[in-house]
């Protein structure tokens, strides 16, 4: 992976504001099974997604899009991002016919280009969106951050093969194996989350939401660290997610990646 030094992080591009209601404390995580107007396959998969309304243009016309392939990236002495997971209030774990999602009401946060941004869903796609020097990971979490103004702010997690992750455990156990269901969770089921810490080693892109309507804005935050999972996690996942839900993979353009 080639690496070029710079001085500064004048190289950013800022994320542009937008209503929180794009994505999901309200709207996506509110409308869980209504009709499913896009899809991963034929007439509404994402080479169509575009096509589907004009509220879903930024789809085909965006030029930040995600997900990406990181490869070129640039050395920007990135600082590092707080994390304050204490206390998680879970609501339900979803299975909404694109994702299984894990909606959270309040207790976690991070902190980044000098704000507060808070975890309001997390969910996962198998394989994985976003690609590092072309390579493909079995499955990917996105936890999903709102700033007070409405900005988002996404962390991005790829799994490699290996052993057991313990942690999803706790998911898998009350995973949603049809569209529409959902499961309650208990006050302890997300303990797992629950951490203070800072992350030093990270990519970081400029993007957009990776389903309807593309948004773009999105302030991208791809982990190094990668945990393992097992061939019996992932089957877990697979089996209630039913097919792949991944959007390929979008055009750099003019955008830098930062490391």
């Amino acid at each position: 992976m080639k690496s070029i030094t710079i001085k500064s992080l004048s190289a950013l591009l800022l994320p542009t504001l937008f209503s929180l209601s794009m994505l999901g404390h309200t709207s996506e995580q509110k409308s869980e099974h209504k009709d499913l107007q896009w899809s991963y396959t034929g007439d509404t998969g994402p080479k169509h997604w575009g096509d589907l309304g004009a509220e879903n243009i930024a789809c085909k016309q965006g030029l930040n899009q995600s997900p990406v392939d990181i490869k070129r990236t640039f050395d920007a002495r990135l600082p590092s991002i707080k994390f304050d997971y204490s206390m998680l209030i879970g609501e339900n774990i979803v299975n909404n016919g694109h994702s299984i999602q894990i909606n959270v009401r309040e207790g976690g946060s991070i902190k980044l280009d000098g704000k507060e941004f808070f975890l309001k869903q997390f969910h996962y796609h198998s394989p994985s969106e976003n690609m590092i020097d072309s390579q493909s990971f079995p499955l990917e979490a996105h936890f999903v951050h709102a700033s007070k103004e409405g900005e988002l702010a996404v962390v991005a997690l790829l799994y490699k093969p290996g052993a057991p992750d313990k942690a999803l455990d706790v998911l898998i156990k009350n995973l949603p194996m049809n569209v529409g269901d959902k499961n309650r969770l208990g006050a302890k089921d997300l303990e797992f989350l629950e951490r203070s810490k800072k992350i030093k080693d990270y990519f970081r892109f400029n993007g957009s939401l990776t389903t309807p309507p593309c948004t773009e804005g999105v302030r991208w935050i791809v982990s190094h660290s990668q945990p393992s999972i097992s061939r019996n996690q992932l089957n877990a996942f697979q089996k209630a997610l039913k097919h792949p839900n991944n959007r390929p993979i979008q055009p750099i353009n003019a955008r830098t990646i930062l490391r």
